[in-house]
């Protein structure tokens, strides 16, 4: 026998495999999609996530959009990323260097502090944006 068919063979073996396993995971992710919003109360719970309030018929006029976008979200993971480096940001490389993170005086503080509506020195107060839920 041919090594070279054995290694073809066996690499074909691998990608069937893997077609296989590809095909199981998106019927799972599509089962997973249409699940997260296959009940009435799962709108109003995700709005309820988004902070946002929606009358019943709210709920049932963005039922559809929302459903768009759990599919949008599907087929952005189904993206293949593996030749991609990952990056901080885009156009950036992860291995690239920043500069040094040191601190730095304002030269106008004074400025900064008078604009600002609460200042406890060398705090400046804002108001609080997060519960702790």
């Amino acid at each position: 026998m041919d090594l070279r068919s054995r290694s073809q063979r066996k690499i074909l073996e691998r990608v069937r495999k893997m077609s296989e396993k590809a095909g199981r995971l998106e019927l799972e992710l599509q089962r997973f999609q249409h699940a997260l919003l296959r009940h009435e109360e799962e709108v109003p719970r995700l709005a309820n996530a988004a902070r946002i309030s929606l009358s019943p018929q709210e709920a049932e006029e963005f039922e559809p959009k929302i459903r768009q976008v759990v599919d949008w979200f599907g087929q952005l993971q189904a993206v293949d990323l593996e030749s991609i480096e990952p990056s901080l940001r885009a156009g950036t490389a992860a291995g690239s260097s920043l500069r040094e993170d040191k601190p730095e005086t304002f030269v106008n503080r004074d400025a900064i502090v008078e604009a600002v509506p609460s200042f406890d020195d060398p705090f400046i107060k804002v108001p609080r944006v997060l519960n702790k839920e």
